[in-house]
């Protein structure tokens, strides 16, 4: 046995060992309790006595124990799985095919039962998870395995894609966090390799989120300031953004465009009164609102431009249909969300959803002037979100706008013929910048003690 497959089989036993201890001295913690009915009936105790054991075991009850004990038994699942496939994958050659089958079907077997009896004894949330996780993965190891054993061909797509399809009922039937986060990451998985490796349009993947959209929205509704909530809000739109792409096969430059309409997008998702109410930032504000900056900074230069118009003979007329009603639809939604729930301002970006087609038709037509205009925009936008940190005395926002002007200022460094003493005083400029204006938000600060701010 290589030295390598028994750590992990040992650090697996001891997170294994560990959960079956806390959950041991939960379970007779459980029982105790489950009994007081039938202590107080034999007046073997009084009732008085059984309220107060009740509320004694109560107040020692700890939610960050359940976290722990979650967290080591999903550890402790999937250690403990992948040192037996290691130790199986070590003797391989040595098996037959008929114990090599058996070997590959045992996992999905322990784990079924393990699942099956969870549901039926209507376990706690720490078994189910553990049930969970460990069929997730035996259900790919035994794929994997049997078709090696039989030289089942297929590419990768397809096995994730079985793969996915076979673990989507854990979600609900085990009503199974750490499921529906691996499924999430194995549906993106499957979406890039299947978009960005082999160039086909990952559709399966509209169908994976489909599926797991009412595990997530029910979340929100129930505990939109959970845990689980803070991080499928920042997973999903992760997941959307890398997806995306996969779906722009074919739109050469119009890819750029089509990216900004979703980048604005996401962004008014995330500007939406219950995500903007969150005790925690989402990823669709967060990656919405760097994209679009990162979109305009790209664009800043010339030759950026030149690329997305196809060097002003093409344009937009050369984009096929289905990719133009995308970005419209895009943009449509956008504006619903703006005007419905909240009014645009232009440093909160929502601006760009408009702006940007306009930037686009004028390079078709006139590149320089389009590339003047984004850098105006840029400038505009860096100074007024400087003004809108100091006004509001967030240091995010404030520095959030020193940095995009300082990335401005060092990409026009590079690709403009000014002399290096205008791009020094530039430099400069940014510098005193960045100092006093932090300098007076953390004089206004203190000058206001009792004044709490929420940097959003």
């Amino acid at each position: 046995m290589p030295h390598g497959c028994l750590n992990r089989w040992l650090w697996g036993f001891l997170y294994t060992y560990l959960f079956y201890c806390t959950f041991k001295q939960n379970t007779i913690m459980a029982t105790l309790l489950k009994d007081l009915p039938e202590l107080v009936e034999n007046n073997v105790i009084s009732p008085q006595t059984a309220t107060d054991i009740e509320r004694y075991y109560a107040a020692r009850v700890n939610p960050q124990t359940n976290i722990m004990l979650t967290i080591f038994g999903v550890l402790g699942g999937i250690l403990a799985g992948l040192g037996i496939i290691l130790i199986f994958a070590h003797n391989w050659d040595n098996f037959s095919k008929t114990i090599k089958t058996g070997l590959a079907v045992l996992p999905l077997f322990i784990a079924q039962a393990l699942a099956g009896y969870s549901i039926l004894k209507n376990k706690s949330s720490v078994w189910k998870e553990t049930a969970a996780t460990l069929l997730f993965f035996a259900v790919g190891a035994s794929i994997s395995l049997v078709a090696q054993i039989y030289n089942i061909s297929g590419d990768f797509p397809a096995f994730l894609t079985t793969w996915i399809l076979l673990c989507l009922p854990l979600v609900y039937l085990l009503n199974s966090n750490a499921a529906a986060i691996l499924l999430l990451v194995f549906s993106t998985w499957y979406s890039a390799v299947a978009g960005y490796s082999l160039w086909e349009r990952p559709y399966w993947y509209l169908l994976f989120i489909a599926a797991l959209l009412p595990f997530y929205i029910g979340h929100l509704k129930t505990g939109k300031n959970s845990n689980l909530a803070v991080v499928l809000n920042w997973l999903m739109p992760l997941s959307l953004l890398i997806a995306f792409g996969a779906f722009l096969k074919g739109a050469d430059g119009f890819v750029v465009v089509m990216y900004m309409a979703f980048l604005c997008l996401m962004y008014n998702v995330g500007s939406l009164p219950f995500f903007a109410n969150l005790k925690k930032q989402t990823g669709y504000l967060a990656f919405g609102e760097l994209g679009i900056i990162i979109v305009l900074l790209m664009v800043s230069a010339q030759y950026m431009w030149l690329e997305i118009t196809g060097n002003m003979q093409y344009g937009i007329y050369a984009v096929q249909s289905h990719f133009i009603i995308i970005w419209a639809v895009l943009l449509l939604i956008s504006a619903i969300l703006m005007f419905r729930y909240k009014s645009a301002t232009f440093s909160s970006l929502k601006w760009a959803t408009f702006l940007f087609p306009v930037l686009y038709f004028i390079a078709m037509v006139n590149v320089p002037l389009a590339t003047i205009l984004t850098n105006l925009v840029i400038l505009a936008f860096g100074i007024l979100t400087i003004r809108n940190g100091i006004n509001k005395l967030h240091f995010r926002t404030l520095n959030f706008g020193i940095l995009v002007l300082a990335v401005l200022t060092t990409i026009r460094f590079f690709d403009t013929n000014i002399s290096f003493a205008i791009r020094g005083s530039l430099f400069l400029i940014v510098g005193i910048g960045f100092f006093a204006a932090n300098y007076i938000v953390i004089k206004k600060k203190k000058e206001q003690p009792d004044t709490h701010t929420h940097e959003n």
